[in-house]
């Protein structure tokens, strides 16, 4: 005789409770749990999207600082070929008749003025050590003069600021003479000194 356990009274309704006794305990105790898993995998996600935003604001900021720093080398070097650590009056002078001979100056002749330290009246020549100590570059003046046509002067004056050398222009006195004119410019000429 087989054994049929489906027709025998109870046995039914009791699988069935167990069942459903299984399916409310798995949704009681595991459903929060994966809920909590769940809620810390999008937690998980939302903080990888801000790391990688941070990660990516970290590079733009950290190429930025490095092409300012470029920019930055850039302007101090040129800033240390216009303004020498020294007078360098032979490279100077080399760069004025250079401009003087471009722009045509006859009877050019040029001479050192003075050096004015940093507060002070001009000193000779050997004192540009006292500006340095002072904090402020040294500054030698020159004196040039010359004979040209106005044109000339005029090409002249505006290459000085293009000039590799950082020079500046004091004053210009201009004599109309027969077929020329003679012209005394005073530029003054820094650098860095010793420190």
């Amino acid at each position: 005789m087989p054994f049929d356990i489906w027709k025998k009274e109870g046995v039914l309704p009791v699988l069935l409770g167990l069942l459903a006794l299984a399916a409310a305990s798995y949704h009681f105790a595991f459903a929060p749990k994966v809920a909590k898993v769940r809620a810390l995998k999008e937690e998980i996600a939302r903080k990888e999207a801000e790391v990688a935003e941070t990660m990516a604001l970290r590079s733009a900021v950290e190429e930025s600082r490095r092409s300012g720093e470029k920019g930055w080398d850039l302007k101090l070097r040129s800033w240390e070929e216009r303004v020498p650590a020294s007078p360098e009056p032979d490279r100077l002078l080399a760069e004025i008749g250079e401009q003087a001979a471009r722009h045509r100056l006859r009877s050019f002749a040029l001479s050192v003025i003075s050096v004015e330290p940093a507060g002070g009246a001009p000193q000779a020549p050997a004192a540009e050590g006292a500006a340095a100590e002072r904090g402020r570059m040294p500054e030698v003046r020159y004196r040039m003069t010359f004979r040209s046509s106005y044109r000339d002067l005029a090409g002249f004056l505006d290459d000085i600021p293009r000039m590799r050398r950082l020079l500046s222009v004091r004053s210009v006195s201009i004599k109309g003479e027969e077929g020329a004119m003679a012209a005394t410019v005073e530029v003054s000429a820094w650098h860095r000194g010793a420190r």
